[in-house]
């Protein structure tokens, strides 16, 4: 056992030395990193979606969009590459910004940016809002400012939806109104040029219709029988060998002024002046002294003119008022037979009429609603996002870890180590101590007898190996702080290479 022990202790001394390279590198790389790579701060702050400060039951905001997606849409435009090269540029986010092209600017700053959205439906909706920079002011400023811009945004967003919502109804409001007027002016018309044919004065007009039908049959019984009286009285004045009746001017007068009479009756009073007058007039005209009155022949022959004259008179009133009743009756049968199309017509444009009407009152409703929805974005009564927290500038850097860099780089350094010694000897096939030996040749030897080498040879070796080390000791920090200062930080090569590898 201490053979073994002593055997592998013999194995570690001979391949110490580069060991102690492999681990010096990795220790001095890890240790070099956690030195020169700057500090980085981060800065947050935090904004709630606070709900409407008002009862929505009884006014409620126009607004009705999701929180979550609406911070989303703020996110998208918050990031674009305007915007972004613009604070980057504002704040010098980026000391070396002058030699790093715009894209590269737009990547870096959307790396270091983290939005998170947390919450929505029945929980609040919190956003987080971070920033990651070497300088702490520079940390809090972008942040501070990407909250001004996204407070900013939400109030021009439900303002804006809201007054576009009012502009929206404002203007139905004034079409609609304008279309019931015009169909109001088209009703209007279309009632005064067809009047005669309206549908609310059809059973007036059935009941005319049936009025002037029966005064017409009636008219006509009494021409009949005004006729054959006529007939009549020239008969018996031809039996009695009078001339055929010949109407005088003054008889014709009277005959004229009683009709007139009659006519006057259907509208005065029966001792009204117009009544009285026209009764004198032909009392005047009976009294005056006609030819022939001083022989009975003459005054039988005056009899008959007058008697046939008023029935002439009246045969001819029947005949112009049956005329007057069949035009009217032409023209109720005409507005009758075109009542049921007036009535289509005007219950077309009534039923437009009504449609436009209540289409007017949603949006007046509508208006108002939006009115008020206006009012409570204005007043900032309604949901908004309000800031819990404002970013402060960070006391103390949140990386790198350099304790962790540090002792990562040992125990990367270590494991290399450890990993080299074990596949050496893995891969070592040589006969080195007496087992070996009976392992490959399956013989048992009486006696090893071990190489000795001269005094002189162990100490240059002895010599060679502190050498080394002391070269590896030295060397290894003298490269890494040439390739920080000459070639690239450390920093910026340890992230190249994460890159390059995909990490």
């Amino acid at each position: 056992m201490n053979a073994e022990i002593k055997f592998y202790w013999e194995l570690i001394k001979r391949r110490l030395p580069i060991m102690m390279v492999i681990f010096m590198l990795c220790a001095g790389v890890g240790v070099g990193l956690a030195l020169t790579m700057p500090p980085k701060y981060r800065a947050s702050a935090q904004l709630l979606v606070e709900g409407a400060q008002l009862p929505t039951d009884m006014i409620q905001s126009t607004v009705q969009s999701e929180a979550s997606r609406e911070l989303q849409s703020i996110r998208l435009r918050l990031m674009t590459r305007a915007n972004l090269i613009d604070i980057a540029s504002k704040f010098r986010v980026f000391v070396g910004e002058g030699t790093m092209s715009p894209d590269q600017v737009v990547q870096e700053m959307r790396d270091r940016t983290s939005f998170d959205i947390r919450g929505g439906g029945q929980n609040a909706t919190i956003l987080n809002i971070s920033f990651t920079s070497g300088s702490a002011q520079v940390a809090a400023d972008v942040v501070n400012e990407f909250v001004t811009y996204v407070l900013r945004a939400d109030v021009e967003r439900r303002t804006g939806e809201s007054g576009e919502t009012l502009d929206f109804f404002v203007q139905q409001v004034s079409e609609l109104s304008e279309r019931l007027s015009t169909q109001s002016a088209e009703i209007v018309a279309f009632k005064e040029a067809n009047k005669d044919a309206l549908p609310e004065g059809l059973d007036f007009r059935l009941a005319r219709q049936s009025q002037l039908q029966e005064r017409i049959n009636l008219n006509a019984r009494d021409r009949t029988s005004l006729t054959e009286q006529r007939n009549r009285v020239v008969e018996a004045g031809s039996r009695i060998g009078l001339p055929e009746v010949q109407m005088t001017p003054q008889q014709a007068e009277i005959n004229r002024l009683e009709t007139e009479l009659r006519s006057k009756l259907a509208i005065y009073a029966p001792d009204s002046p117009t009544i009285e007058f026209l009764k004198r007039r032909i009392e005047l005209l009976r009294t005056d002294d006609l030819p022939g009155n001083d022989e009975d022949s003459n005054e039988f022959q005056s009899m008959l003119d007058l008697q046939l004259a008023g029935i002439d008179s009246e045969i001819r009133s029947l005949e112009q008022d049956t005329e007057t009743m069949r035009e009217e009756l032409a023209a109720l049968e005409n507005a009758i037979d075109r009542t049921p199309s007036v009535a289509n017509q005007l219950e077309k444009l009534e039923r437009e009429y009504a449609a436009t009407q209540t289409q007017y009152d949603e949006a007046v409703r509508g208006r108002a609603r939006a009115e008020q929805g206006v009012d409570v974005e204005v007043a900032a009564k309604g949901e908004r996002v309000v800031l819990i927290e404002q970013a402060a500038v960070p006391r103390s850097p949140t990386s790198p870890n350099r304790k962790l860099i540090a002792g990562g780089g040992v125990f990367v350094g270590t494991a290399l180590a450890a990993a080299f010694f074990i596949l050496t000897e893995l891969v070592n096939s040589a006969i080195r101590r007496p087992v070996d030996l009976t392992q490959a040749l399956k013989i048992q030897p009486l006696a090893t007898i071990p190489y000795l080498e001269e005094e002189s040879v162990l100490r240059r070796r002895r010599i060679l190996k502190i050498l080394f080390i002391l070269f590896v000791l030295i060397s290894v920090p003298l490269g890494l702080w040439a390739v920080h200062t000459y070639y690239l930080p450390l920093d910026l090569l340890f992230e190249k290479v994460v890159d390059r590898v995909g990490l």
